[in-house]
């Protein structure tokens, strides 16, 4: 645990209640707290512009502290503070020393920031944004929303009817595309602390599209929203912690002209495209960035479901009680839960330092981001409800935290990117040739021949094909991305497990499951039957289970556990903080009938 977690903790504000785990909390309640937290968690951690900026392992180690766990409505505001805007703003701090102030008051969030990019029409082609800032004669500039369509927004991609691909791709880099999904709808609304935004918008200048910019843009000073700036809140995303996401539309609002980030002027098409790929590149940076709290939620869960296994026990008063944990049907997704923390962790770690590497191209960068959100998100989501499961009724209950950590990372799967369409653009282009994927360092590995495999077939069926928007690409190949993606996925994980040193009990276990993800090729093309890949899983489950809790030890998560099924004392504690239903003090008198003279007075009940 870092030091600025351990202080955190010991804070109020990051003390869960007692009674809070029995008694509801308001929706407002919780904003309002989520909003402290993420004040408080600001501070402590102190982030510097220039470790954001180049992607230092201070940043990448914020971003997976595990006590973003706690709340991960704490994640999201902090990840929009910090990565996008001030991320977004410093990139232009060099060029704009007037920016230092704003910037220094966002890292210690007494402005509250926030990043529009997307609309309601226009998700990932967000390069086909309407929102207008046209200059005005005296330099100034006039923002405006044309209509309902143009308000800022997070909504899906465009897809071409005929083609089955992103519409307008050709019109910009495809792999601007992926990484336009910004967070959900930005939480505009007035939260008590003065806001401010990055608004993505059409620049006009007598009558010419210049491209989007990025303006800076006054929305609220905590209280009620600036004139011309309507936000109109949006309620109702099932299970997940409360952020105020807001529908954000502007009317006629006049900026300063130094409220354009970047050149007032562009030379040519190719520097607009440029301009904008840079401009939103925080973006690809929060494709990376929120696959650790998602590891995080996996080794969270991992810990809660092997706790509380161990001490669930099963049996009549003939024989002796055992614990679950016993059983092959528990232990498994357990243990396989855990060991593909650990894998993922290491993955997760290698990636970032990839990525950080300034060297490489952008889009080799982007597909180091792709893979590793599209792995980390399918398969946490889907560990995490098998572990659910397995705690049986209490694993659908909030206070016990895996089913809200369910649905807190399902937005993940759309924020910075939407997994699907992310694998659509990255597997499209591996297979026309623009580019590889990460090279394997073991080429004979077994999950290294899966991934070659899986492509070869691929690109079998794409010769074919006449060409890459046609129909027949749709219906043949389109289908096929995310599983290609997750098959580098896996390989990478493995090979980054191993090459990071994690016991090789963990790195069998991962390996053997995730041969097993895919078992009808294993046995078509390797002449694997299923009993063999279900026996070689069963032995490393076997060579597992001694160190299964040692492994939920070792994940470092029990501070952060909330969850009353870990332990017999804290479900008392929590079993002592319930409300109790008022009930009469005398029996009810259905079950009883009066007898006697009502004019004396004198009646008894009898019992029926």
């Amino acid at each position: 645990m870092s030091l600025n977690a351990q202080k955190l903790l010991r804070t109020k504000l990051f003390q869960h209640p007692k009674a809070s785990l029995a008694t509801p909390v308001s929706h407002e309640d919780q904003w309002t707290l989520a909003v402290q937290r993420s004040v408080a968690l600001t501070r402590a951690f102190a982030p510097r512009i220039l470790s954001i900026l180049h992607l230092t392992e201070e940043f990448w180690d914020l971003t997976i502290d595990k006590v973003l766990c706690l709340d991960p409505a704490v994640c999201t505001l902090v990840s929009i503070q910090l990565n996008l805007v001030a991320g977004t703003l410093g990139m232009f701090i060099w060029e704009r020393p007037d920016l230092e102030v704003l910037v220094e008051k966002l890292l210690r969030f007494d402005v509250f920031g926030n990043y529009c990019l997307t609309e309601v029409d226009h998700g990932l082609d967000a390069i086909n944004l309407e929102t207008t800032a046209t200059r005005l004669p005296n330099g100034e500039f006039e923002l405006h929303t044309p209509h309902a369509g143009a308000a800022k927004y997070v909504s899906k991609p465009r897809i071409d009817p005929a083609s089955g691909m992103l519409a307008n791709i050709n019109r910009v880099s495809c792999s601007l595309f992926l990484s336009l999904a910004h967070r959900y709808m930005p939480p505009t609304a007035p939260s008590g602390i003065p806001s401010i935004a990055i608004v993505f918008a059409r620049l006009k200048i007598d009558g010419d599209d210049r491209g989007i910019r990025g303006f800076l843009v006054d929305i609220s000073d905590g209280r009620l929203t600036y004139p011309g700036v309507t936000v109109r809140p949006v309620h109702g995303r099932v299970g997940a912690r409360v952020v105020k996401h807001c529908i954000t539309s502007f009317s006629r609002v006049r900026l300063p002209r130094h409220a354009l980030l970047g050149p007032l002027q562009t030379s040519s098409e190719f520097d607009a495209r440029k301009q904008f790929l840079q401009t939103i590149w925080r973006v690809t940076v929060g494709t990376v960035a929120f696959a650790g709290p998602v590891i995080n939620c996996l080794a969270l869960s991992s810990y809660i479901a092997a706790k509380y296994s161990q001490r669930r026990l099963v049996g009549d008063g003939a024989v002796e009680r055992i614990p679950i944990i016993k059983y092959k049907t528990q232990y498994r997704p357990v243990l396989i839960s855990l060991a593909q923390s650990f894998v993922l962790s290491a993955y997760y770690r290698w990636t970032t330092r990839e990525f950080s590497d300034g060297t490489k191209s952008y889009e080799e960068r982007h597909a180091l981001a792709t893979i590793l959100k599209a792995l980390v998100q399918r398969v946490a989501h889907g560990s995490m409800l098998a572990v659910s499961e397995r705690c049986g009724a209490q694993g659908l209950f909030s206070y016990n935290q895996i089913a809200g950590l369910i649905d807190d990372i399902r937005g993940v799967s759309i924020a910075e990117g939407d997994v699907t369409v992310l694998s659509l653009r990255l597997v499209s282009e591996i297979l026309i040739g623009r580019y590889e994927a990460p090279s394997a360092r073991d080429s004979n590995g077994i999950l290294y021949q899966h991934e070659r495999g899986l492509f070869e077939e691929a690109a079998s069926v794409l010769k074919g094909i006449p060409h890459h928007r046609s129909d027949a690409f749709n219906r043949l190949i389109l289908p096929r991305c995310e599983k290609l993606t997750l098959s580098i996925g896996y390989r990478m994980a493995y090979e980054a497990a191993v090459e990071a040193g994690l016991d090789s009990r963990i790195t069998n276990l991962f390996r053997t499951s995730s041969v097993r993800w895919d078992e009808g090729w294993y046995t078509e093309k390797m002449e694997m039957s299923r009993e063999t890949m279900f026996l070689d899983e069963d032995q490393a489950l076997n060579e597992a289970l001694p160190f299964l809790d040692k492994w939920a030890e070792d994940l470092g998560v029990d501070d952060y556990v909330q969850a009353p099924i870990v332990s017999a004392e804290r479900w008392s504690a929590f079993f002592g903080n319930l409300e109790v239903c008022p009930s009469h003090i005398e029996p009810p008198n259905r079950f009883y009938r009066v007898v006697g003279d009502k004019s004396s007075n004198k009646q008894t009940k009898t019992r029926l």
